[in-house]
């Protein structure tokens, strides 16, 4: 006897534990990811609010360090007494005199903190001088105009000449006066455009804008499309936003990152979360497949070879030992002729059966039932009238092994056991478009309904039943029905029709398994 693993039937329920097992891992995986997904998603949100908070805090640092460095430069040239000597004067040679020591007091102290800022004085009657920078008169009147208007502050954004600039305005008071009296301003303006490319330079991580915010409204931002927008609409443009005011000022800045961003992460981690479970399914069905291949089909070889062998057994038990009995009564009888034939018919039946494979062509499988009822007859004194009746396009298909003989078995030995004459056995066989139909049927006492139906549900059974090594029990029909429902499928087997005293027929449904011809076949 081979291996104890081998003499187990591995069919349909293996493959279906083998399935419940994969859904199972496959529930413990998804778990596992959501799981996993979750934490992700907070981990890509919460380094995302890091990015943003850290754009913010650069650029907020950056506006501190703008603003200080323009209330610096405001605050020494406001308090110089050559600058309010100079705003003061009104002779022309002293004049020039008192403009060149600003000049220098600029260009030692002052000018190489301010790069390319404007400075400018403006008397308190208007009267301008550009110690820096390049905007026009008509830029520096309004300036004047709207000191005087009181719509600059201390520091504000203004417009001039068609670009923006931060501005900030240091009175100058004139010096030994009894009385408090302004002698004009200082104004330091600072191109917007330059903090712009300072805020570009922070935005490090793609997807990040960040904006300087004045009165509600973006006075600008590293992407330009929000210049001039109002506060309002970052909340309805980004996925997470955070605003903080500039200490000091009527300034906020704000940070934010895209919708798109964030969410492209997300994606990632989706899409290749998809090809992994792909690649994983792809594993699993290539392990699935070898595991059938190289398992559970040999395996059920071994298990139809096994039933094969059992049927030799239960035929070498309980039938060769009649059939020789009965060729040894011929013989004395003196009857050579069914002698001879008997003798022929149990040597044909031994010698199909010791040839036995799991699939078979159907001439010999119609040959081993030619022996067989021919044998029963000899024994019974011809009392069966065998009739078999089959398609010309049989002889292109292959079939299992040693299904017809033990259904014919049991229609003359249960079936019509009992009768004496009139003992009918029909054994038709056809060919249709996706299987091959046989049927056996018989005149015998038949079955009652309710055993009918006990007989079918047990054949509906059948190919999810576990084979038993050490029994013989149902090496009949039932044992037929599982060894075509565990290689085939649902869709093939056996049906039972019957009624009390209307005999019963077996239908056999197969698969059409074409027939492939070998050089070695023996005929």
């Amino acid at each position: 006897m081979g291996n104890k693993n081998e003499s187990f039937l591995i069919n349909r329920k293996l493959r279906r534990r083998f399935i419940i097992i994969l859904a199972v891992f496959a529930v413990v995986i998804l778990s596992m990811w959501w799981v996993y997904q979750q934490t992700v998603f907070v981990n890509i949100r919460s380094n995302a609010e890091q990015s943003i908070e850290l754009v913010e805090n650069g650029l907020m640092m950056e506006l501190d360090d703008e603003l200080s460095r323009m209330t610096v430069v405001t605050s020494v040239l406001s308090g110089s007494v050559f600058v309010q000597d100079f705003l003061t004067e009104h002779n022309s040679s002293g004049y020039y005199e008192k403009a060149a020591a600003v000049s220098e007091i600029i260009s030692k102290t002052v000018y190489p903190s301010i790069e390319t800022d404007s400075i400018i004085t403006i008397t308190d009657e208007g009267v301008f001088d550009r110690f820096t920078g390049g905007i026009s008169n008509e830029a520096c009147e309004k300036l004047f105009t709207e000191i005087e208007n009181g719509t600059i502050q201390t520091y504000s954004v203004v417009e001039l000449d068609g670009a923006n600039y931060f501005c900030l305005v240091g009175r100058v008071y004139e010096r030994d006066s009894r009385e408090v009296t302004l002698a004009g301003y200082v104004v330091v303006l600072s191109d917007t455009a330059k903090l712009r490319r300072a805020m570009m330079k922070l935005n490090t991580v793609s997807g990040i804008d960040s904006s300087i915010i004045l009165d509600g409204r973006i006075l600008l931002s590293t992407n330009s499309e929000l210049d001039g927008r109002l506060t309002s609409d970052i909340g309805n443009l980004y996925e997470s936003v955070r605003i903080e005011p500039v200490t000091g000022s009527h300034l906020s800045v704000a940070a934010a990152i895209t919708t798109d961003t964030l969410r492209y992460a997300e994606r990632m981690f989706i899409t290749i979360s998809l090809v992994s479970a792909l690649a994983l399914a792809v594993v699993l069905a290539a392990l699935y497949r070898v595991i059938s291949v190289n398992m559970v089909k040999p395996m059920i070889a071994s298990a139809d070879n096994m039933q094969i062998g059992l049927l030799q057994t239960q035929i070498s038990a309980h039938f060769i030992r009649n059939v020789v009995d009965c060729i040894e009564g011929l013989a004395e009888s003196g009857d050579t002729e069914n002698t001879a034939a008997a003798a022929r018919n149990l040597s044909g039946m031994l010698r199909s059966l010791n040839e036995a494979k799991e699939e078979i062509h159907t001439h010999k499988e119609l040959e081993h039932l030619g022996y067989y009822t021919e044998l029963m007859n000899i024994r019974s004194g011809w009392k069966y009238n065998v009739t078999v009746e089959m398609d010309d396009r049989l002889v292109e298909y292959v079939m299992p092994s040693h299904i017809l003989q033990p259904i014919a078995e049991n229609a003359m030995t249960h079936g019509m056991g009992n009768k004496i004459s009139d003992c009918r056995l029909t054994v038709t066989g056809r060919v249709y478009d996706d299987c091959i139909v046989f049927e056996v049927s018989d005149n015998g006492v038949g079955m009652s309904g309710e055993y009918i139906r006990m007989m079918q549900k047990k054949l509906d059974d059948a190919g999810e039943l576990e084979y038993k090594e050490r029994t013989l029990d149902g090496v009949a029909i039932v044992n037929i029905q599982r060894r075509i429902r565990t290689r085939y499928g649902k869709k093939y087997g056996l049906t039972v029709k019957s009624a009390p005293g209307e005999g019963t027929t077996v239908t056999v449904r197969l698969p059409l398994i074409p027939y492939i011809s070998s050089e070695n076949e023996e005929d």
